[in-house]
């Protein structure tokens, strides 16, 4: 009985363990991907984890935007119970009411809802120690903008997802946002949280970096300047705009109004979203059309009909009563009917073609959202129809505009066309350009250049733009003062104008053209005095803030493929002895060119803050012990932009032969100089 009892008992065992091993059988073989569906399911979560945006960097690698690295907290309770937990944490963290917190935050069963997108590091890493499960933190970063509202409506501005939404960050916003990441979240089988924080499933991909052809030193002093001329003759609102006129690269673009209520979230950027009757400062596209056809030379004597002239059944004034002026003085006088007699014998049609060449009509395409194309369109020609859009009358630009025409004239009649990006920054850390500089054609003809710049030096020496005259660059440009279209009664306001001064520099070599806008100054309503004035103060202090940058054509990061990250910024060395300039260099990782071996530093190249690759060489000026006797530096393996920008400062005349480093110099190293030494240099490729 015994026997068959303890057989029952084994049999049952025997089952039992058959059983279960049939059972696991069918759950890690026959059922394993069902059950690891489900089993992951209810121990795992995925969210999305958004990727950081690429970095922004000026032409000379300053950083202009960027992400930083924070926390957000938010809430996914999968139950009742997990409901009422993080809501009566929340109500304790926040210093709630009780029951508060899930109104305040909307909170739900199986609902995604965030709590706060900004944690400081401090609050994340307690969060993270007593978060009840359903509540989580996940890594999102948020851009920032190291010079604050300096270059904003070029750049525009994010939202709190970190997506663009104006400027340069919406119309790149594809190439900056990178790919997004997924996150996973594990939980015990009790569904209690394992982890708080997210771990990467899926690793999000960093956007892509990106080099502007800007320089924020510019664009600080263009911003700083045209609310000051802004501010000064108690104009509404003014628009500037600076490029390099050999290569079309956009260097700073503004626009400052009074009443604009957000400026670190502008909504576009004026430069190249409005237009205007530019007036006068488009009689310098007339005239590149007159010289052009062989209407007008330079000499040639015109009657002003003594400041009033009847065309039909219309009137033309000028500002002043002229009589016999040459087209030189015409010009520079700015006189309208002196300009609308030799536009008439030119004619319509070919004046309109004039100013499609030089690009009005058609958007830049300098890749910023909302840019207009201006108005420009044929009409009935009549005297004086042709008259009126000699003077820039009945045809609306856009600032970048009338800036890439100027530019045009600066550079000797190539239209090029104007670009906001040099290049990005590749995985490695490597800039790599994307586009070449692209001409839309020629302007005019190169034999018009030389009269038309004379022209426009004119203007500035002896004409309407005298208040833009510097002793310390030399300017070139023309100025305009438009009546301010009135669309509402069909015609124009008597008191109200758009004053203007467009124009390049330095004259002899020209690298930087550019235009400022002024709508509605007040009581000066005169473009050659606010606009020009405004103008002059920015050539002068970029000038002197890059000494260096008129005497040979500029470099900039993209020419060098070295990697971005391994840039140092230069120190200040002015005021120091040069031992300790020395030492000071040699912790940044760079090397010192000195002009004598003793004595106190007193100027630099590249200037202090500008970012240099490490190895790269500063060249200092040394002020001797004995600063009456000066002698001759070692100029032997330094670059034509060091050497000029050397000699420049110490008021050395010079004379530079070939391109790329000193090989020979007239002058030897030590020998005494005088204000008649002049030192020829003999350069070489290397």
């Amino acid at each position: 009985m015994e026997n068959r009892r303890l057989g029952v008992l084994v049999c049952l065992v025997a089952v039992f363990f058959l059983t279960a091993m049939a059972r696991l059988v069918q759950l890690q073989v026959v059922k394993h991907d069902q059950c690891r569906e489900i089993v992951d399911s209810q121990s795992r979560g995925k969210v999305v984890i958004p990727a950081a945006r690429g970095m922004i960097y000026d032409r000379y690698g300053r950083v202009v935007a960027r992400d930083v690295a924070g926390s957000a907290l938010y809430a996914y309770p999968h139950d009742a119970g997990e409901l009422q937990r993080v809501s009566s944490f929340l109500d304790r963290y926040y210093h709630l009411k009780p029951g508060s917190a899930i109104r305040k935050f909307g909170l739900s069963v199986c609902k995604f809802r965030y709590i706060t997108r900004r944690l400081s590091d401090e609050e994340a890493e307690r969060i993270a120690q007593a978060a009840p499960r359903g509540l989580y933190l996940r890594e999102q970063s948020r851009r920032e903008y190291p010079f604050g509202v300096v270059g904003k409506q070029v750049l525009g501005f994010t939202d709190i997802d970190n997506k663009g939404q104006s400027g340069f960050e919406w119309a790149s916003d594809s190439v900056l946002a990178g790919q997004t990441g997924l996150a996973d979240i594990l939980r015990d089988g009790l569904r209690n949280t394992i982890r708080v924080r997210e771990s990467a499933l899926v690793k999000p991909v960093r956007g892509t970096s990106v080099v502007l052809t800007a320089d924020w030193r510019l664009q600080g002093i263009v911003e700083g300047e045209l609310q000051a001329a802004v501010d000064e003759y108690q104009a509404r609102s003014g628009v500037a705009v600076f490029l390099d006129c050999r290569n079309g690269d956009v260097l700073a673009m503004a626009h400052y109004d009074p009443t604009e209520s957000d400026r670190l979230h502008p909504t576009k950027c004026r430069a190249v979203t409005d237009q205007f009757e530019p007036g006068s400062v488009l009689k310098a596209f007339t005239a590149a059309g007159l010289l052009d056809a062989g209407v007008v030379k330079l000499d040639d004597s015109i009657f002003c009909e003594e400041g009033r002239w009847k065309i039909g059944r219309r009137m033309l004034h000028d500002d002043k009563e002229h009589s016999w002026l040459t087209f030189r003085e015409v010009f520079e006088l700015s006189s309208n009917i002196g300009v609308a007699k030799c536009a008439i014998q030119l004619g319509g049609p070919e004046l309109i073609e004039t100013f499609r060449r030089f690009g009005l009509g058609e958007k830049p395409g300098c890749g910023l959202p909302g840019e207009t194309g201006g108005v420009l369109r044929t009409m009935r020609w009549s005297e004086y129809n042709v008259a009126s859009l000699a003077m820039g009358h009945s045809v609306a630009a856009s600032p970048l505009q009338v800036a890439a025409g100027f530019a045009a004239i600066a550079n000797g009649g190539d239209l090029v066309r104007p670009r906001l990006v040099l290049g990005t920054v590749d995985e490695k850390g490597y800039v790599r350009p994307t586009e070449e500089p692209e001409s839309f054609g020629r302007a005019f003809n190169r034999s018009t250049s030389d009269s038309l710049r004379v022209l426009l030096r004119g203007v500035v020496e002896r004409g309407t733009a005298m208040p833009a005259h510097s002793s310390s660059v030399s300017i070139a440009g023309k100025t305009g003062t438009a009546e301010i279209p009135d669309p509402e009664h069909g015609r124009y306001f008597k008191n109200r104008f758009m004053a203007s001064f467009a124009g390049f520099f330095p004259y002899e070599s020209p690298v930087i053209a550019g235009i400022v806008v002024l709508e509605d100054p007040r009581p000066i309503t005169y473009g050659g005095y606010t606009a020009g004035p405004a103008f002059r103060r920015i050539a002068e202090r970029y000038t002197v803030s890059n000494p260096d940058l008129f005497a040979v054509p500029e470099q900039t990061l993209v020419a060098d493929a070295r990697r971005l990250d391994r840039t140092v910024e230069t120190p200040d060395f002015v005021g120091r002895d040069v031992v300790l300039a020395r030492q000071m260099a040699g912790q940044r990782g760079i090397m010192l060119r000195t002009s004598v071996d003793e004595g106190t530093v007193e100027w630099q190249y590249p200037p202090p803050d500008r970012l240099v690759f490490a190895g790269d060489e500063v060249v200092v000026a040394v002020r001797p012990h004995d600063p009456d006797r000066r002698v001759m530096a070692d100029l032997r393996g330094m670059t034509v932009r060091q050497v000029a920008a050397l000699l420049h400062h110490q008021g050395i005349k010079f004379v530079i032969e070939g391109n790329g480093r000193v090989v020979r110099q007239s002058v030897r190293q030590g020998h005494v100089l005088s204000a008649a030494t002049v030192c020829r240099l003999d350069c070489r490729p290397g």
